[in-house]
C-alpha cells in the first residue's frame, strides 16, 4: 500500500466524472491513498462531480478537443511533478500529458472496442508510437485487453491487474441455486449490451415458466426504448426496471439466473460479482467471459449478433440449469480471491511506486 513517505498528490483523470464501470475504482483509490496524500480529479469533459466528492479538488474539462487539450497541457504542466493515473482516456491525453513533462503517468486500459474500426485508428495508433519512448506505466485490466492492446495499439507488454471488487458481501450472501423465479440483467442500458435481447430471451421462455420474472438493473440512453419494448409485449407485468442500483450483492442475493448478451467487454465486472455471489450466469461468446468462466460449453450462448440462434441456446440452457448451479457456484472461491479489492489496491500502489 502507498506509504505516508510517498506523499505526491495523486490526479486521477478520466472522461467524465459520473458513475460507472471503471470509474466507481476511483472512489476506492481515493479512500486507500488519500490519507497518506492529497487526490485530485481532472475530468476531461465539463459536468459536474457526480463521482467522487471527497477528492481534494475537482476540474472540469471542455467540450471542444482544441480547448480541452490547451486546458489539459496546461494543467498537467503546473502538476508535472505529481502523480498521474488516466483511466482510459485515449493515446492523446497520455501523449499532452507526457509532453508537459509527466513523468511515468499510469495508464490504465478498461476499454478496448474504441481501437477496432474508427476512422481515427491510424491517428490514435501515430499518438500510441509517440508515447513508447516516454515508457508510460500501461496496466490493464485482463490479459483480453492486454493482448488487444499489443495488437492494436503498440507492442509493449501491459501488466494485468484485474479489476478489484468488493468481495465480501457478495461472499458473505453467496448461495447455490435451486430454482428459477428470478432472472436478472445488469450493467449500463447503452447499445451494445442487448439488453432488448435478454428481453427477447426472457419473452421466449415466460410461457413454459410461469412464475419466472425478469428483473433489470441500470440506467442507460437506450432505458427508455427498453421500456417501451416491455410494455409492448405479452410479459409486461413481469419484467420489473430498478434503475441504479446501489447495493448489487443484495440484488444478486435476491436473483436465480444472470443473463449478460453484451457485444464487448474488456473484463465483466457484472459476471464476476455474479458468480462470486453463486448466481448461474448464461452469457455471449467474449473472450473477456471465458477468460472469468473459462468454460464456453456451459455458460456461452454464442454470437448476440444472430439473436434467433442465441434466443434458441438460451432456451436449451435453461433444461441444464442444475448443472449451471452447480459449476457457477464452484467458481466463487477463485473468482473471489483474484477480485479482492485489497488485492487490487496493492498492486495499483506498486505500480505508483515504481514511476
Amino acid at each position: 500500500m502507498i506509504t505516508a513517505e510517498d506523499h505526491r498528490p495523486l490526479h486521477f483523470v478520466l472522461w467524465r466524472a459520473e458513475p460507472g464501470g471503471m470509474e466507481s475504482a476511483v472512489n476506492a483509490y481515493v479512500a486507500a491513498f488519500g490519507p497518506h496524500r492529497r487526490c485530485f480529479l481532472f475530468s476531461l469533459r465539463p459536468g459536474p462531480n457526480k463521482l467522487c466528492p471527497q477528492v481534494s479538488g475537482y476540474t472540469e474539462g471542455e467540450a471542444s478537443d482544441r480547448r480541452l487539450y490547451l486546458k489539459w497541457y496546461r494543467y498537467c504542466r503546473a502538476h508535472r511533478h505529481h502523480r498521474f493515473h488516466l483511466l482510459n482516456c485515449g493515446p492523446v491525453i497520455l501523449l499532452i500529458a507526457l509532453l508537459a513533462g509527466v513523468r511515468r503517468p499510469l495508464y490504465h486500459i478498461h476499454g478496448t472496442r474504441y481501437w477496432r474500426g474508427s476512422a481515427d485508428r491510424p491517428i490514435l495508433r501515430a499518438a500510441w508510437l509517440l508515447c513508447a519512448p516516454f515508457k508510460p506505466l500501461i496496466v490493464a485490466n485482463s490479459q483480453f485487453s492486454a493482448d488487444a492492446f499489443r495488437r492494436t495499439a503498440y507492442r509493449t507488454r501491459p501488466v494485468v491487474v484485474y479489476n478489484g471488487l468488493g468481495t465480501g458481501a457478495l461472499v458473505a450472501k453467496r448461495r447455490l441455486r435451486t430454482s428459477l423465479l428470478h432472472m436478472a440483467c445488469a450493467g449500463r442500458l447503452v447499445a451494445g449490451k442487448n439488453v432488448d435481447l435478454a428481453i427477447r430471451c426472457f419473452e421466449a421462455v415466460a410461457e413454459k415458466y410461469p412464475d419466472l420474472e425478469l428483473h433489470i438493473a441500470g440506467t442507460g440512453t437506450v432505458e427508455n426504448e427498453l421500456r417501451d419494448q416491455a410494455l409492448a409485449g405479452p410479459y409486461r407485468r413481469r419484467i420489473h426496471f430498478h434503475g441504479w442500483v446501489t447495493d448489487m450483492p443484495a440484488f444478486y442475493a435476491r436473483m436465480d439466473l444472470l443473463l449478460f448478451p453484451s457485444s464487448h467487454e474488456s473484463y465483466g465486472n457484472v459476471l464476476v460479482e455474479a458468480l462470486i455471489n453463486g448466481l448461474p450466469a448464461l452469457v455471449s461468446d467474449l473472450p473477456a467471459f471465458e477468460e472469468i468462466h473459462g468454460d464456453p460449453a456451459t455458460f456461452g450462448l454464442g454470437d448476440p449478433a444472430d439473436a434467433e440462434l442465441f434466443i434458441q441456446r438460451f432456451t436449451a440452457a435453461l433444461s441444464r440449469f442444475d448443472a449451471l448451479c452447480e459449476c457457477s457456484f464452484a467458481l466463487s472461491p477463485q473468482l473471489a480471491q483474484r477480485s479482492a479489492m485489497d488485492n487490487h489496491l496493492a498492486a495499483i500502489a506498486e505500480l505508483h511506486a515504481r514511476a
